[in-house]
């Protein structure tokens, strides 16, 4: 009966000390939600002079260091990668089509492949690989975004459209 009325008394305080309240201060300014600390985007823009031929693999290479892949995004976040493709934002990778002039000045249809590759030490890695796997002409200047997620950000929001900049730009209001 003891251990009834210890229990009875322990829950009637608790419920007390819940429903007391202080004074009650001013509303606060609404928030911001912000660009998460955990989420870092730029844009680089890759010279055609920065790519260099690969013969063994038959495709230009080009290594852009990024200080904001650290371990937990390269274990566990997200590394994205968008190339500028006439004024839009597209995920790498992807195929690329463009025009070029051949060596008599004709114009031509090109198709590339465009892959990258991140690397554990800070960095990401292009890969320009021509359909026909030889080309003796650099790829021409290109601007890349780059965005790296942190892992407790990336697994939270599984409903952004990770392959469409735009809804990666609102979701985590990163600045062009």
């Amino acid at each position: 009966m003891k251990k009834l009325s210890v229990i009875c008394m322990t829950i009637l305080a608790v419920a007390f000390m819940a429903s007391c309240r202080g004074p009650q201060g001013p509303a606060g300014h609404d928030g911001h939600d912000g660009n998460d600390a955990n989420v870092s985007s730029s844009t680089v823009t890759v010279k055609s002079s920065d790519w260099e031929w690969n013969n063994a693999n038959g495709q230009w290479v080009v290594t852009i260091d990024y200080p904001a892949i650290n371990n937990n995004v390269y274990n566990y976040g997200a590394v994205l990668v968008y190339m500028d493709v006439s004024g839009a934002w597209s995920q790498v990778p992807l195929t690329y089509y463009y025009q070029d002039l051949d060596n008599q000045g004709n114009t031509i249809n090109c198709e590339a492949s465009i892959e990258v590759a991140t690397l554990s030490d800070g960095a990401v890695r292009l890969f320009w690989t021509e359909s026909d796997f030889y080309d003796e002409m650099r790829p021409e200047t290109h601007d890349f975004k780059i965005v790296a997620i942190e892992a407790a950000v990336y697994g939270i929001r599984s409903d952004v459209d990770y392959s469409d900049y735009e809804a990666v730009k609102t979701a985590f209001q990163l600045a062009d």
